[in-house]
């Protein structure tokens, strides 16, 4: 669940922590670190070493870091190793513990996806309609941050961007994660036909997977820009149960540069298995919105889970291309699909506020969920723990 020797750092505490690596001679220095002035953090790539540096220092430190793990229950790693050390060492030269950690993976689906499954045939989806004219300086601004999206022939291009569009192999076959994107932003456009909804690539369209840095950037950029809900349709578990530094920082941007936004994410897909994790991130962040599916086994089921709707076979638009399936089998869907995930959950929830923030855009999207969770046609229950 980490990116290999890869750690975040505040952007104040940089220049201390990239003396003590070189003094711990796990990063010689000569790959510059990748600066954010956004988040105010830092990535630092190319550590080595790291594996004679832990078995080292473990031995010097074997019952702490022996205390620390039953406590944990679970091994440390070495990037845990490593961060024990900095952490100890300039908290003891400084009096400051730097604030750090490690570049966590990102993911939309896997192993979350094998028990939900593929996309699978859908059927055509009625072009949703405006029930009133619309000027385009007043359509509610949606922002996702997801897969590359890939150009629907129905998304009309006033209404559904992206940063950067999915592309095929060499063969022209599609990633079955091409239309990730195109799925969700399809759900929301079929729940906020006047909304104008811009998807930032966070996500490969190959795999499915980034990294917290990556997602955190995306994220971020979406600060100040006047968006009035921000869809999440990824999450991940991390191994030692915390939530990644640079998702974090990015919620904390985004909350700061507009109170009001509301930012919505899946529950996750891991509900089914023997041992599920006890958090997604972000969806369990404070400040999020977490969209679980009703009556899925797949859902999430903790106490951090806000909301449950629509989930499971839920109609939406996707490639009209060849896709390559998680079998490796090539089909084509015609352009629509038929998914189930958490993913299309929170999109459900994300359109419907949009849509009511559209025929009463002085009001808070937080008052505009409220007010769907109160009306008793709207496929949505309140879980045990939510504050709403």
């Amino acid at each position: 669940m980490t990116a290999p020797n890869e750690l975040i750092v505040d952007s104040r505490h940089l220049d201390v922590v990239k003396n003590k690596l070189k003094q711990l001679k796990v990063w010689a220095g000569t790959t510059q670190p990748e600066i954010d002035t956004v988040l105010d953090l830092a990535l630092i790539k190319d550590l080595g070493g790291l594996t004679e540096f832990a078995v080292t220092t473990r031995k010097r430190y074997w019952s702490e870091i022996s205390a620390l793990e039953r406590r944990r229950r679970r091994e440390f790693t070495e990037l845990d190793v490593l961060l024990y050390e900095v952490r100890n060492q300039l908290a003891a030269e400084n009096g400051v513990v730097p604030l750090l950690g490690k570049n966590r993976d990102t993911l939309i689906g896997y192993p979350q996806h094998k028990g939900v499954g593929d996309p699978g045939i859908g059927v055509p989806i009625k072009r949703p309609t405006s029930a009133h004219p619309v000027e385009p300086e007043d359509r509610v601004l949606v922002g996702v941050v997801d897969t590359p999206l890939y150009r629907h022939p129905d998304f009309p291009e006033d209404r559904i961007d992206s940063d950067q569009y999915a592309t095929p192999d060499r063969k022209g076959v599609y990633s079955l994660w091409s239309g990730h994107a195109t799925a969700v932003a399809g759900r929301i456009w079929q729940c906020a036909p006047d909304a104008r909804i811009t998807v930032k690539a966070g996500l490969s369209d190959r795999t499915g997977e980034g990294t917290s840095w990556e997602t955190a950037r995306k994220m971020a950029a979406f600060a100040g820009s006047g968006i009035r809900v921000l869809n999440l349709s990824f999450g991940t578990p991390t191994e030692d149960g915390e939530p990644p530094l640079a998702m974090r920082r990015a919620i904390d941007v985004l909350r700061a540069a507009d109170p009001d936004l509301l930012i919505v994410a899946a529950a996750g897909n891991l509900g089914h298995i023997a041992r599920p994790p006890r958090q997604i991130w972000p969806a369990a962040m404070t400040g999020v919105i977490a969209v679980g599916a009703t009556g899925a086994k797949f859902s999430m089921k903790e106490p951090w889970v806000d909301v449950n709707t629509v989930g499971l076979e839920v109609d939406t638009y996707y490639l009209d291309q060849p896709v390559r399936l998680s079998d490796s089998e090539v089909v084509n869907r015609r352009g629509f699909a038929t998914w189930s995930g958490t993913s299309f959950a929170a999109a459900g929830v994300t359109g419907k506020i949009a849509q009511r923030l559209q025929t009463d855009p002085k009001a808070t999207a937080a008052a505009k969920l409220k007010e769907l969770l109160e009306d008793r046609e709207e496929p949505l229950t309140v879980t045990y723990d939510s504050p709403f």
